[in-house]
């Protein structure tokens, strides 16, 4: 499998797994009454499920967008550039 594929594939499911404890969070500790509304609602399981998909997709989003935004430094990955500190002047 390509590296880059592997690293959108990777932060993906980062970004899935925090969507999925944020989501579980917010429904444990009844944030503004969503477990209440929901539970009796005869769609309820359906609206969990779409706020599930909604945060997930938004902290997929972000996880990868803040991987490809703060590459890691050249001294942990050497693909990474090369860093601007040996300019030579000075």
């Amino acid at each position: 499998m390509p590296p880059l594929i592997r690293f959108i594939l990777r932060h993906g499911l980062i970004g899935f797994c925090i969507g999925v404890v944020f989501t579980t969070v917010i429904l444990v500790l009844d944030v503004g009454a969503i477990r209440t509304l929901t539970r009796a609602s005869a769609e309820g399981t359906a609206l969990r499920l779409m706020l599930g998909f909604l945060i997930c997709t938004t902290f997929i989003s972000a996880q990868i967008g803040i991987a490809v935004m703060f590459p890691p430094s050249r001294k942990h990955d050497p693909m990474a550039p090369p860093d601007d500190d040996d300019d030579g002047a000075g």
